[in-house]
């Protein structure tokens, strides 16, 4: 099924310059043009096979920015364009650190479809920072909602703004969901972040144990936990007097 018509039918008159040199613009084309000339893109991009996905993603790269920017733009624009091909388009964007793909990957952090969730999920990471991206991954960090939480922390763990550093560490005590709590410790443990050391012994009074052996391997090499004998599957009292010397160290560092 072509989805030809339905972006003709849009209207979008975006100019892309094909080939020009200074002073004087060569051929031109629009993007409905294009469009039509590569109709097998859109097949492409809509289809279940990942090479076929894939191959479509790298011919719009190969336009460059501003020309593959334009033709994206242009299907994004058609509201019956197939999911599939909306969160591939919105992660294209996303490489290009496009503002128009924020709304387009957001929305698919809660699709059904887990491959879309994790298309979204890694675009969204790749951006780095960006207030909107950071007001609206807050937002869903304190989502009644779980699942939308999970999302929002998996987005977290793989941004590197600074950011989202702080926000894991303050969302983190009022997190009842052990999985998300994970991702927020997971965030921490290979980094060199200031907050790491004492967001981690915080880690350390965790309900779950798996949360707490992850923060004591990441710990105990370290110097602030050098003769301290912490035992993550320790009775509570026995943990609380070991993290209680952490503490202390911490503050005398």
């Amino acid at each position: 099924m072509t989805r030809l018509p339905l972006a003709v039918g849009a209207g979008i008159g975006v100019l892309l310059t094909l080939c020009g040199c200074a002073g004087a613009a060569k051929e031109q084309v629009s993007a409905t043009e294009w469009l039509q000339e590569n109709s097998s893109v859109l097949r492409d991009l809509e289809s279940f096979e990942k090479p076929r996905q894939q191959s479509a993603v790298a011919r719009l790269r190969g336009l460059g920015r501003a020309r593959g920017r334009s033709v994206a733009i242009a299907v994004l624009r058609d509201a019956r364009v197939d999911y599939r091909a909306e969160v591939l388009l919105g992660r294209l964007l996303a490489d290009w650190r496009d503002p128009e793909s924020v709304p387009v990957l957001l929305k698919f952090l809660r699709h059904e479809d887990r491959g879309a969730v994790d298309i979204a999920i890694e675009g969204l990471a790749s951006f780095g920072h960006d207030d909107y991206v950071q007001r609206s991954l807050t937002e869903m960090a304190r989502s009644p909602d779980a699942s939308a939480r999970m999302a929002a922390a998996e987005v977290m763990l793989g941004n590197g703004a600074q950011e989202f550093f702080e926000l894991c560490a303050r969302l983190y005590s009022g997190e009842e969901d052990r999985r998300v709590r994970g991702v927020y410790v997971a965030k921490f443990l290979g980094s060199r972040h200031p907050l790491r050391d004492g967001f981690l012994v915080e880690a350390l009074s965790d309900k779950d144990s798996a949360i707490r052996e992850s923060a004591w391997s990441a710990l105990r090499g370290e110097r602030v936990a050098s003769g301290v004998d912490y035992n993550p599957a320790a009775d509570p009292a026995a943990r609380a007097r070991a993290v209680a010397r952490l503490k202390q160290a911490l503050a005398r560092r």
